[in-house]
């Protein structure tokens, strides 16, 4: 019975790689948002190692500046059943530093040399299925079929470490407001193994900044406008433990504005692209590596991106004998 349990798993969760990145550019990754059973506790570890114009927090643009960020995102997660519905709670918090050089010749002080460490911002989140996405347990779940899903998302990002006579900082001294439409979509190939479709629509809104890093020295406060994200990834398994995909995202928005009258042409136009493949190692076990490249930056927005990452999960068997 154990043993049949075990093999459960490893079908089941080939398909299950949960992942927490929202806060950087380049977005929650693939095989985030498909239906997943119930009764899973996990943890997932990353490593990204970025090179970008894009401070570590990955919603605001700094034109001038070349950041070299490598950051060390833990997110906790559950899945359990909500009314019916398939659910997730996850929590996050991101570790590293920044190092790189910013010009500031606008202000008259040339080209800067910067660099910090602490923790990014984190997350509190929140996910339930509204179509296509019912409570499973793990044995039925792998009697589903693959069908569209569509769930409700909500998160709210919480400051990271915060030094505002630094240049650049790994948090924001802020809190954003993330609302968003998950979606998955099975097309082509057999019925046990499709091709997936993730598009993940959202918006970002974000509170005021009180004791902004400026130049000058005297600015009171900073606002960023709204920040509207559209992530897709396109995957197919090609064993039942192998995965390999392409992803493309598009941000608008987020204008950063500095005491409601110095607009400093932040605003975020990204289209990028990139390439992922995963492998369950272990029933409890998977492995994900992603590199990503802005293709096209409204005023010279550039980013590059390389992730790995490993997801443990546990699930209690004792409860599905």
């Amino acid at each position: 019975m154990i043993r049949k349990i075990f093999i459960t798993l490893i079908i089941s969760l080939s398909i299950l790689l949960l992942s927490t990145e929202g806060i950087f550019a380049q977005g929650d990754g693939p095989r985030a948002f498909l239906l997943a059973p119930t009764g899973l506790w996990g943890v997932d570890a990353k490593w990204l190692n970025l090179d970008q114009n894009i401070v570590p927090s990955g919603n605001v643009f700094v034109k001038s500046a070349d950041l070299k960020i490598n950051v060390f995102p833990i997110s906790a997660f559950h899945t359990l059943n909500i009314a019916g519905r398939y659910s997730l709670l996850q929590v996050l918090i991101a570790p590293g530093n920044v190092e790189g050089t910013a010009d500031l010749s606008a202000f008259g002080y040339g080209v800067k040399s910067i660099s910090n460490s602490g923790l990014a911002d984190g997350l509190i989140g929140f996910r339930i299925g509204l179509i296509g996405a019912p409570a499973l347990n793990v044995p039925d779940f792998v009697k589903k079929e693959p069908e569209f899903s569509m769930f409700g998302m909500f998160r709210i990002w919480y400051s990271g470490t915060y030094d505002a006579s630094n240049l650049i900082s790994m948090g924001t001294n802020r809190w954003t407001f993330e609302i968003g439409l998950p979606m998955a979509i099975p097309f082509g190939g057999d019925k046990k193994m499709p091709f997936w479709w993730e598009t993940v629509p959202s918006i970002e809104f974000y509170t005021t900044n009180d004791d902004p890093a400026f130049p000058s020295g005297n600015a009171n406060e900073s606002t960023q406008k709204p920040l509207i994200n559209l992530e897709n990834h396109i995957t197919k398994n090609i064993t039942p433990e192998l995965w390999l995909g392409v992803d493309f995202r598009y941000q608008y928005g987020g204008t950063t504005i500095v005491d409601d009258s110095l607009d400093l042409d932040s605003k975020l136009s990204i289209f990028g692209l990139g390439v992922s493949a995963g492998y369950q190692v272990l029933p409890y076990l998977s492995l994900k590596a992603t590199y990503g490249n802005v293709i096209w930056g409204y005023n010279g927005a550039d980013s590059r991106m390389f992730r790995l990452s490993a997801t443990f999960t546990y699930v209690d068997i004792e409860k599905l004998k």
